[in-house]
């Protein structure tokens, strides 16, 4: 129960820094709610009976009760801007000396903004409550009583975790830190073990759709023995989960590597292709975010195209789609188990693709599938390093 406090004492320990924002993904499509507006919106929302919002998220944050009289400061930093949301980072000082951090993810305007929000929030939760180790942990949803309401939630803030981007333009296409001040840059091989735990995810959410690898839908921390550990940051649709297939097909759809931006969408690109229809296909991607630079560096991916590079990073892809399959069912059941399970959904897949009930993946056919699994038998994958651990995904 909310302890029942005057709020106006509250006031001076928050601090809201409105500074601009060091990533706008992309202009707005639409009206925006000024910062200041929506801060006030927020403020309104946040200390509302009470402060009763307030009070529930730090109680997520900190991991125990916190009277609001404990609060000693509260700091609200604009950290991030997208398309539909602005994201703020809070930390909050409580005056035994021990802080704690949590993220607000509020809509730009009312509209089509505030439903995503609401339905972003709504999201996580339910995927949250289906397996707590793949995603961010939602905290409180709220509406700010602003411009006729401005949908918000509260979530876990993971300041050891760093957005994630998937980068075609370096080395053929690796993933990359997209974190102001902690920018890195992932190897092929580090990428490989990125994309084995976001299969991993996926399995564990089989009803998740719309994921977007290059939008920084997801989160990565590097672990002090080199392992990855990824955590899915939003959740902007979920469907019906009934078919298997289906939802491995939806899973395919959301990969992609530098090879992608090759193909006619309809068939994997040709690896051995002319140095023309290379250069057209890769100018149209590069020269919409490079401008003058994209000559040069379309010649450097016709370099790559060479040596077999782009070849190499499709065929990892498709082994660590299946290994990202057996490490999830390994979590829950002995090795053997769970490459029979790994076989059994693969194949069903391949099956429902040659029957027509499925459209063909562009980048990864059917009749690719039964092979490689013949590859990657248990022996094979007793030798590779694919460390499942068991209190997380």
């Amino acid at each position: 129960m909310t302890q029942a406090i005057d709020v106006r004492l509250l006031l001076p320990k928050i601090a809201w820094n409105m500074q601009a924002p060091w990533h706008l993904r992309q202009p707005p499509p639409g009206p925006t709610l000024s910062v200041p507006e929506t801060v006030r919106g927020l403020q309104r929302a946040l200390l509302a009976e009470h402060g009763a919002l307030l009070q529930q998220t730090l109680q997520h944050a900190c991991g125990h009760p916190v009277p609001l009289m404990a609060l000693a400061h509260l700091d609200i930093v604009l950290y991030q801007e997208g398309r539909d949301q602005r994201v703020w980072r809070a930390q909050a000082r409580l005056m035994d000396g021990t802080a704690c951090s949590f993220g607000i993810i509020v809509a730009r305007a009312p509209g089509a903004s505030h439903v995503v929000t609401q339905r972003d929030g709504a999201h996580l939760h339910t995927l949250h409550q289906q397996h707590p180790g793949g995603c961010v942990t939602p905290y409180v949803t709220g509406t700010a009583p602003v411009a006729g309401g401005l949908a918000f939630y509260t979530v876990e803030w993971l300041d050891d975790y760093k957005e994630l981007v998937f980068e075609i333009t370096l080395d053929g296409g690796v993933f990359l830190v997209n974190a102001h001040g902690a920018q890195r840059c992932f190897s092929p091989q580090e990428s490989r073990q990125i994309w084995r735990r976001m299969v991993e995810i996926f399995w564990w959410y089989p009803q998740l759709r719309g994921v977007n690898i290059q939008a920084g839908d997801f989160v990565v921390q590097v672990q002090d023995d080199g392992q990855m550990a990824v955590k899915l940051t939003t959740a902007r649709e979920l469907v019906s989960a009934d078919w298997a297939p289906a939802h491995l097909h939806a899973l395919l759809g959301s990969l992609i590597t530098a090879s992608g931006y090759l193909s006619d969408g309809q068939r994997p690109f040709a690896r051995q292709m002319a140095h023309a229809a290379f250069m057209a296909r890769m100018l149209a991607v590069l020269q919409r975010r490079f401008g003058a630079r994209a000559p040069m560096m379309a010649e450097k991916h016709w370099a790559f195209l060479q040596a077999g590079m782009l070849a190499q990073q499709e065929d990892w892809l498709k082994a660590d789609c299946m290994l990202g399959t057996y490490a999830r069912f390994r979590v829950e059941a002995p090795a053997t188990r769970a490459w029979e399970e790994t076989c059994t959904r693969w194949l069903a897949y391949a099956t429902a693709v040659q029957a027509g009930q499925l459209p063909a993946s562009w980048w990864f056919p059917a009749t690719e599938i039964a092979p490689l699994l013949d590859q990657l038998c248990p022996d094979v994958l007793s030798t590779l390093t694919v460390k499942v651990k068991h209190d997380a995904v």
